[in-house]
């Protein structure tokens, strides 16, 4: 077999990849687990964008709150609003995070795919239960006012 029909079997994205070679040839189940690949980037991608924007809608929150207080009603103490600010930021940073280490494990496992190997990591969804444990005590201390 040559090169040029091990690369014509594969996908076009697989093509470039300097792990390909005239020997190996992509089958349905290597596809597959390449769109599985993608689709899990995918998620995590719209994981980052879900935390971004509850992290705006924090900030909307805090304005609603200062246009309370602005018209008399009691909203609350300052530290509320800086509390507020302090989860918004902290939305931003961990989506940021996520994104970086999302993109990572997507290149990280697609080379594992491309060489035949299995790798398993559950560092991503901890990071993520244990980022939204710590997002959901913030919110609580803040509405509990500690």
């Amino acid at each position: 077999m040559t090169k040029k029909e091990a690369v014509s079997s594969c996908s076009a994205e697989e093509a470039g990849d300097p792990v390909l070679t005239a020997t190996r040839r992509c089958n349905k189940d290597d596809l597959r687990t390449h769109m599985a690949n993608e689709r899990t980037f995918l998620s995590w991608c719209r994981t980052s964008i879900s935390l971004v924007v509850f992290g705006f809608v924090l900030g909307r929150f805090e304005i609603l709150l200062q246009m309370g207080k602005e018209n008399g009603f009691n909203t609350g103490n300052t530290h509320t609003m800086t509390d507020l600010r302090l989860v918004a930021l902290f939305c931003f940073l961990l989506a940021g995070v996520l994104i970086l280490i999302s993109g990572w494990r997507f290149l990280y496992v697609r080379k594992k795919i491309m060489r035949g190997e299995m790798s398993i990591s559950i560092f991503p969804e901890l990071m993520v239960i244990i980022s939204m444990i710590v997002i959901i005590a913030m919110v609580i201390v803040l509405m509990v006012g500690i």
